[in-house]
């Protein structure tokens, strides 16, 4: 029988989604409701994924005993393990699964959830129903904020922020994050219990500096030494910021100049600095937070301002309104109500990164299920999460959420680590069991049914530390990174996949000093890289955005001429060559150098722009398109903001929408090397792990505040003052809380790191780096790379059927990589853009036709709908014209005869991808056919169709048939005229 109310601490690889979707299905086996199952994941990839291995155990059990092989079935035996009977379990999963897939079970992300929760009660917090979910644009929140500020208050707001050594762009972001906080937080850390008397920081300084001065006058009496005098003699600035002042004050009794002297009458005065200085340091964090707060509440006042006129929440917006909702006072029976069904189980994943708010709004929630009667199928709670995997402490997660909230649970631990290997396991388990408490070592399950022998045995490769001076970062980041590259080229000499191998890092900068490093010796590689970087963010939208700048701008700047308005007249010229500055550096060239004057009007850039002749009334598509061209921009996301801008008819109403849209760069191909950072690496596995110490220096804590927090609450913040924790013990004790989590969170990044190997684990250190904490420094941990059995030449030769695979979505290349012999030349050349968008329509014809016998109406509807962005309705019918014709010829129909034809049909063959436009096929004869709208590089050509041809000799060869089939190839060129089209190609070049 499952625990109802239960805990899992799931390390890494144990299985936690396999005992999720098993706890569900088991719910609906004691009768729970789909849909009153709340499943709770923080990713929509996660949530997705829950859904499918619901669907997919479910269906395997179904299966499993409409064909008798249920005793054979994981979920079977699991169920059994839980409780469960034969009879139970065969009477009801038709029902079941019929009953899951017709309902709509709420497996969602916690934001989506609080989406949904928010939408119901949105007039409770002053939120209009018709909000959507988008990026907000801090810069225009900032703009708002600032222009709300009289001439004095911005004098007084910059003061501010020099006083506290802030940058403006640092405190405004100060004020953003502040303003997700409860507002009580912020008021009981101004007011708290400590009494200053009502003394200023003024008067507690100059008392202060009276009682050094007590002690300095017995020190003269005892006739002390100048140096033992003048430690006391220094100013109240000097001392506040002298580690030596300080701890001269508080070891008096031992310090070098003092010990011979007799100051047990002044211990009195030193109790009097002593709180002298607590009452210094909470005046001043005070003064400090009152200040905040008066621009806090400006800075909200523009904040609504801004998501009230675009409507538009973002997800912390919506977190911050769950909790006002469910924190003020709503009645909680009428909150369930309007919830349209009770909730009455959760299933939480990945608990440890859930923040203090988000389990505060999630909190009622459980204590409702908690507090109610009735056995597991009523009512039960199951988090699942492991402390240490908690790393997004940045983001405001916080590890003690995990304990506070499954203290009344029953907690279990999964013994097993399923996705690592032996070698693996022993050494993580060897190496963080001194660095967490109660750590639990994995246990390698041993039945567990494994890919290869070098999988089950694994390898861990541990490097000696690089040195490391004051004066030698970059040559021993140099000595690193070579390291790195060395290590993937043994691994790829030794048979390792590229697309097995990951390699780890600490920031997304060395990403980009790694890529650089391996290119430059392994040009050939297929390299991933897996950044955070969002579509608006990369430098081709930013240019394509700069200039839709310029012609808006360039537009006021006409109407005013007509105004006679000299100052906003300069006002838009200083803003339209601030655009043109920021293209023109973003496309790498000098602003000043090749201009005429310093405005850089005679730019060629510039002369190129303004050759294209677009008006602020040109549709934003039509710009878009016209300066990729122009300025050869001519990349994915460039593309993805081309599609994105086709549903607006103006400028200036694409522009105001951009801050709502939330839209990530598109997505490379996975095939090649990872390199990631570790943080994005986490939920991942991969076969093999090159693990790279940070590069450059360690960067100090940028953070003004630390939080002291009781429980699963936020307590009250502290402001960072140097030495206060000497004499503060409520603040020292706060630092030291947060110290302890910060160091853990060191040692779980690690965790996360060095847990996402499957079979091998290679380890590149510094002598001073990021795992100098975990004292690898003398390990002997140096296994040799075993012959290693590539995935890729084992999957070579599959099935023919597999191979013959027709794509759904005629004529798209989404899912495959087409790798011709000219890649390195650019697949998009703006100048013969529009030729190649007629040579896919050309190829679309052939598929349609050739493969799905479409018909000529239907053909051209499709090719319209899917080109017609590019070429006119001529254009389309001129192509369809062209192939048909091409295949209507006697020497095509001759060669199709009675073959059956497959078209786009793939294949993998030494770590690439490829595909063959249509292969013709009978039981003696294979024929690749391969189209081309471009004449040249003919050579090129029949090289390609040659690999083609290759695979299809090797492939046959391994089929060991006793008939073996001829193999022909031809080059179809359909805009030549008949006779010219078919080139044939031998197999021997």
């Amino acid at each position: 029988m499952q625990e109802q109310f239960l805990a899992l601490k799931a390390s890494a690889g144990s299985g936690k989604t396999f005992s999720l979707s098993l706890r569900f299905i088991y719910l609906l086996f004691q009768g729970a409701n789909p849909h009153q199952i709340l499943t709770l994941t923080f990713t929509k990839k996660a949530s997705n994924e829950m859904y499918r291995r619901i669907y997919e155990h479910l269906k395997s059990l179904l299966v499993s005993f409409e064909s008798g092989t249920f005793e054979s079935n994981d979920i079977y035996k699991a169920l059994l393990q839980k409780g469960l009977s034969h009879n139970q379990i065969s009477e009801n999963i038709a029902a079941l699964y019929h009953t899951f897939m017709q309902s709509s079970p709420r497996i969602t992300t916690i934001d989506s959830f609080f989406h949904s929760v928010l939408k119901k009660f949105c007039w409770y917090v002053g939120v209009s129903s018709r909000f959507e979910i988008g990026e907000i644009d801090k810069g225009e929140m900032y703009e708002m904020f600032l222009s709300s500020l009289s001439a004095k208050e911005i004098k007084e707001f910059v003061e501010f922020c020099f006083t506290q050594g802030l940058k403006l762009q640092d405190f405004l972001a100060m004020l953003y994050s502040f303003s997700f906080l409860p507002h009580n937080i912020l008021l009981d850390s101004c007011y708290d219990e400590i009494d200053t008397k009502g003394l200023s920081l003024e008067q507690i300084a100059q008392e202060i500096t009276i009682n050094m001065a007590k002690v300095c006058d017995e020190l003269k009496r005892q006739e002390a030494t100048p140096s033992a005098i003048k430690l006391f003699s220094k100013t109240f600035d000097y001392f506040t910021n002298s580690k030596s002042s300080v701890k001269m004050l508080t070891d008096w009794e031992s310090h070098s100049y003092l010990k011979k002297y007799d100051l047990s009458s002044m211990e009195s005065v030193r109790e009097r600095i002593y709180g002298l200085f607590v009452m210094y340091y909470h005046q001043k964090q005070r003064q400090i937070l009152l200040r905040i707060l008066h621009y806090l509440t400006r800075f909200k006042n523009a904040q609504q301002q801004v998501l009230k006129s675009k409507n538009v929440l973002d997800f912390e917006s919506v977190s911050m309104k769950n909790y006002e909702l469910l924190t003020q006072n709503i009645d909680r029976e009428f909150f369930y109500f309007r919830l349209d069904e009770k909730i009455t189980h959760i299933l939480l994943d990945e608990f440890q990164d859930t923040s203090c708010m988000q389990y505060q709004i999630l909190r009622p929630i459980i204590d409702e299920i908690q507090s109610g009667n009735g056995r597991i199928g009523d009512r039960s709670v199951f988090i699942v999460g492991d402390e240490k995997q908690s790393i997004y402490m940045f983001r405001g997660s916080f590890s003690g959420v995990f304990e506070e909230a499954t203290k009344a649970l029953t907690q279990e631990n999964l013994e097993y680590n399923y996705r690592s290997s032996k070698r693996v396991i022993d050494f993580n388990n060897a190496t963080f069991s001194r660095c967490f408490e109660n750590y639990i070592n994995q246990a390698y399950p041993h039945t567990l049914k494994q890919e290869s022998k070098e999988q089950e045995i694994g390898f861990v490769r541990v490097f000696a530390p690089v040195g490391e001076g004051e004066k030698e970062v970059q040559k021993v980041d140099n000595v690193l990174v070579s390291q790195v590259v060395d290590e993937l080229g043994a691994l790829l000499e030794q048979g390792a996949d590229e697309d097995d191998i990951a390699i780890l890092v600490f920031k997304n900068n060395d990403i980009l000093t790694l890529k650089e490093s391996i290119q430059a010796q392994m040009p050939h590689l297929n390299i991933v890289t897996e950044t955070n970087s969002r579509l608006f963010e990369k430098k081709e939208v930013k240019i394509l955005l700069y200039a839709l700048k310029c012609i808006v701008v360039d537009s006021k700047l006409h109407k005013q001429e007509q105004w006679e308005n000299d100052e906003k007249k300069a006002s838009l010229y200083k803003e339209l060559k601030l655009y043109e500055k920021s293209i023109i550096k973003l496309l790498g060239e000098s602003y000043f150098g090749d201009c005429v004057g310093e405005s850089g009007s005679s730019h060629p850039v510039l002369h190129k722009l303004k050759s294209l002749h677009l008006g602020i009334d040109t549709p934003p598509s039509q710009v878009i398109l016209a300066l990729i061209e122009e300025l050869d921009l001519a990349q994915s996301v460039s593309w993805r903001f081309l599609e994105l801008s086709c549903e607006y008819r103006s400028i200036e109403g694409f522009l105001q929408e951009i801050p709502s849209l939330l839209c990530n760069a598109p997505t490379q191909s996975n095939q090649g090397v990872k390199i990631m950072t570790i943080h994005k690496s986490k939920g991942l596995e991969f076969k093999y792990v090159i693990l790279c110490d940070r590069l450059g220096r360690e960067n100090n804590s940028s953070d003004r505040f630390i939080t002291e927090y009781h429980g699963a609450s936020m307590r009250q913040l502290y402001y960072k003052m140097p030495h206060r924790e000497v004499f503060d013990i409520a603040y020292n004790g706060a630092l030291q809380s947060y110290n302890v989590y910060a160091n853990q969170e060191k040692h779980n990044v690690l965790y996360v790191a060095f847990t996402r190997a499957k079979c091998g684990l290679s380890v590149m250190q510094k002598s001073k780096g990021k795992f100098e904490i975990l004292g690898l420094e003398n390990s002997s941990q140096f296994d040799d790379i075993p012959k290693l059995v590539s995935r890729s030449k084992s999957h070579n030769m599959q099935n023919m059927q597999s191979l013959l695979y027709t794509m759904p979505k005629l004529g798209e290349q989404d899912d495959f990589v087409r790798v011709e012999q000219s890649e390195s030349k650019g697949i998009f050349d703006s100048q013969s853009w529009r030729n190649i968008i007629f040579g896919n329509a050309l190829h679309s014809v052939f598929e349609m036709h050739l493969g799905y016998e479409m018909s000529v109406k239907d053909m051209q509807n499709i090719l319209f709908n899917r080109y017609g962005f590019a070429l006119t309705l001529e254009n389309i019918q001129d192509c369809m014209q062209k192939a048909i014709s091409c295949m209507q010829s006697v020497e095509f129909k001759n060669l199709l005869g009675s073959k059956m034809a497959r078209c786009e049909v793939s294949y993998k063959a030494e770590n690439r991808l490829y595909r063959m436009d249509t292969l013709l096929y009978d039981k003696k004869e294979w024929i690749v056919l391969d189209y081309k709208s471009a004449t040249s590089d003919e050579d090129s050509h029949k090289q390609q169709v040659r690999e083609y041809m290759e695979f299809l000799r090797r492939y046959g060869k391994d089929k060991e048939s006793k008939e073996h089939k001829q193999i022909r190839g031809f080059i179809v060129y359909p805009l030549k005229k008949q006779g010219e089209q078919l080139c044939e190609v031998s197999l021997i070049g």
